[in-house]
């Protein structure tokens, strides 16, 4: 938890400032939190942190996108917005905000993902407000949860895994 703050405060802090003493600083705070060598880069609405186990992306913000080798196979909701996305060796996390309601976007998710493969291992159905969806394929998982916003909007939040 201790490292997801700090990861949070550098991402806060290589936003704001923008500038390479922003981006030494959250260097020196993830290495000191990791006890490994951290590399920051900020490139747009996107930081990059490299260490010896691998690299990871964060993107938020209004110019937010999906990573460019998103899965074809992997559901999206119609009209979404992406507001941010997490990068890591063997996961990707994207949080969406889409237009509708969540049952439908939970049936249209559950429908289109089986459509493309993926097996369905779990379906939860707090309420209305919340639900979930989880897939197996080959050696990858999805988790897809709806949560109601405000109004007509739902967030949607993906996160996929690679077994290795």
């Amino acid at each position: 938890m201790r490292v997801l703050l700090l990861l949070g405060v550098a991402v806060l802090t290589v936003a704001a400032c923008g500038k390479s003493p922003g981006e030494r600083l959250a260097e020196k705070a993830l290495s000191a939190a990791t006890g490994q060598e951290v590399e920051v880069s900020k490139d747009g609405a996107e930081v990059t942190f490299k260490t010896d186990k691998g690299e990871m992306k964060i993107a938020g913000g209004d110019d937010a996108t999906l990573p460019n080798d998103f899965p074809k196979d992997v559901y999206l909701p119609s009209g979404y917005k992406v507001e941010s996305s997490m990068q890591m060796p063997g996961a990707l996390v994207v949080s969406l905000a889409a237009p509708g309601q969540v049952s439908s976007l939970f049936a249209d998710a559950s429908k289109q993902m089986q459509a493309e493969g993926w097996k369905q291992t779990m379906a939860m159905q707090q309420s209305g407000e919340t639900q979930m969806l989880a897939f197996e394929k080959e050696q990858r998982s999805a988790m897809v949860s709806f949560d109601a916003d405000d109004g007509d909007t739902v967030k949607v939040s993906l996160q996929l895994t690679r077994k290795e």
